[in-house]
């Protein structure tokens, strides 16, 4: 099985490693913190139809992990801003059609797409995206399901775990880390009772293969644990493994904010078999000991 990731930032770059082990896999992207740390990058904008109509995509699996706007944007025209993001999508859709696809992994986000929710939710739930982040990956969801390109929508709870840039900043686990290690404060733009569902980078392989063997298609799935966890609860659990209290600073945002959303994973547990492997305890901990040695303490 050849299967092509497209994007080389955090998920592009620690799922290439992870399933590369087990696929014929490849990295495509434009220059990144992440890309000098992989010697056979093809350097490609995929969003250049002309620079993918010369590329090999027959019969590939093709994952997006690009990432265009950031989850905490925020614009004054939001169909201008969703504009820009729907064009490229549509060149890239045309491009893998184009050279025969065998299908096109894309990664929504289940942690902001479903809106406030109290209970786990699943696939057949009506979407309701707050925040310009939440709208795009609804907009895209659309297109690609009214594309007829074969496709596989995956909707993403909080992947954590694997090598991060430390200069994105992305992930409330890792920062947290951080913070513990550095004596920094941490800046809380949410409420500690807000609850999310967090899963480890190696969990999310374990999905994509699953999902990949068992060819599934055309199919929208939740990808996470299935169980919700206080960012109170988090804290704690890094305090424990760090053995530091991490001192809190509260601030307010601008982009609307997610009380709670847990995704109900019945529909990929029915589809693969899947079973997350890794608790919570046992990812922060990985995580800490990773950074620990990252910091050189």
């Amino acid at each position: 099985m050849r299967v092509i990731i497209l994007g080389c930032g955090y998920l592009g770059y620690n799922l290439y490693g992870l399933l590369k082990e087990t696929y014929d896999t490849e990295l495509w992207g434009i220059e990144s913190p992440y890309s000098a740390l992989v010697k056979d990058m093809k350097y490609i904008n995929a969003f250049d139809q002309m620079a993918m109509a010369k590329e090999d995509l027959e019969d590939a699996v093709v994952i997006d992990a690009i990432g265009l706007i950031a989850n905490t944007a925020v614009s004054d025209d939001e169909k201008e801003a969703l504009d820009r993001i729907r064009m490229p999508y549509q060149c890239l859709i045309r491009s893998l059609k184009e050279g025969n696809a065998k299908r096109f992994v894309y990664f929504s986000s289940g942690g902001t797409i479903y809106g406030n929710t109290l209970r786990p939710i699943s696939e057949n739930d009506p979407v309701r995206p707050m925040s310009l982040y939440a709208k795009s990956k609804a907009a895209t969801e659309e297109l690609i399901m009214t594309s007829n390109i074969p496709y596989l929508i995956l909707r993403l709870s909080n992947p954590y775990g694997g090598y991060q840039d430390n200069e994105k900043k992305q992930g409330v686990i890792p920062i947290l880390i951080r913070k513990a290690f550095t004596n920094e404060p941490f800046e809380m733009f949410i409420d500690g009772s807000s609850v999310r569902d967090y899963f480890y980078i190696t969990d999310l392989a374990q999905a994509i293969r699953g999902l990949i063997d068992a060819e599934v298609n055309n199919e929208v799935v939740n990808v996470g644990s299935g169980t919700g966890t206080s960012l109170s609860e988090i804290i704690e659990l890094v305090e424990e493994a760090t053995e530091t209290k991490i001192n809190i600073v509260h601030r307010s945002s601008d982009a609307p904010t997610i009380q709670s959303i847990v995704l109900d994973i019945t529909k990929l547990k029915e589809l693969t078999g899947y079973v997350p492997e890794v608790s919570l305890k046992e990812g922060i901990q990985a995580e800490t000991e990773r950074i620990r040695k990252e910091l050189k303490l």
